[in-house]
């Protein structure tokens, strides 16, 4: 998968999300399932995808819990006090198809990918470059600060600090996330002095360049005949 071009694989990901998420005919989602269970076979890491998978569902979970009794529609039985309506179960099926069809997709296109080989390829598909410095100063720092939250919580745990349901407990965390707050603060500023001093303009330059093969325009053609296939479904 990694020899995909990546910017192929954001347009393709990106695009199947759009069409899953905008489907309605539960029929239809049968070919939706081409994609997914072909990238399956490219997962490296299993024990990552299955943690995320679970984490997904657990969310997807929650709303098995209400939609069929939140929404209105035809009855199809009682629980205790509770109607469960069909529309309310269709809603929760549709709901839980395409955030998984999604995620596995995500997951193989663009999460097993390094978050920095991603953001180049946002920079190479005219995204705005105020937008992809944002995404890449968030990648670069985001674990210097969980770093200094792992660095405070070991100092928390060696003054035998405990969490309860009391307010010392909630002072304590609250005291925690200044600290964090207070932290990234101070750390963006010497970040930014320091940009300044190399004469930052706004733009992080690359050295290395995608190049498009063979291999990718067969991909290419292959998706786009995918989606059309699958638009042409729509519409008949």
């Amino acid at each position: 998968m990694e020899k995909i071009d990546p910017r192929l694989r954001i347009l393709c990901s990106f695009t199947y999300s759009i069409l899953v998420a905008l489907e309605k005919n539960i029929e239809i989602f049968k070919y939706y399932l081409i994609l997914p269970v072909v990238l399956v076979f490219f997962i490296s890491d299993f024990k990552k995808f299955f943690k995320s998978f679970i984490s997904v569902n657990i969310f997807i979970f929650l709303c098995w819990l209400f939609l069929p009794f939140s929404i209105g529609g035809k009855v199809l039985f009682n629980f205790l006090k509770f109607k469960v309506t069909y529309q309310g179960i269709r809603y929760a099926f549709l709901i839980t198809i395409k955030a998984n069809l999604i995620f596995i997709t995500n997951f193989v296109l663009i999460f097993s990918t390094h978050p920095i080989r991603v953001i180049h390829a946002l920079h190479h598909l005219y995204l705005p470059k105020k937008l992809v410095n944002i995404f890449f100063l968030s990648t670069r720092y985001i674990p210097v600060i969980e770093n200094e939250k792992n660095r405070l919580q070991k100092a928390m745990r060696v003054r035998c600090f405990v969490p309860k349901n009391d307010i010392h407990t909630y002072r304590t965390i609250g005291n925690l996330l200044g600290l964090i707050i207070l932290k990234s603060y101070e750390r963006s500023e010497r970040i930014y002095k320091a940009m300044i001093l190399r004469s930052f303009s706004g733009i992080f330059w690359t050295y290395y360049h995608f190049k498009w093969s063979k291999k990718d325009t067969i991909i290419c053609l292959s998706v786009i005949i995918y989606f059309v296939w699958i638009i042409y479904l729509k519409i008949k």
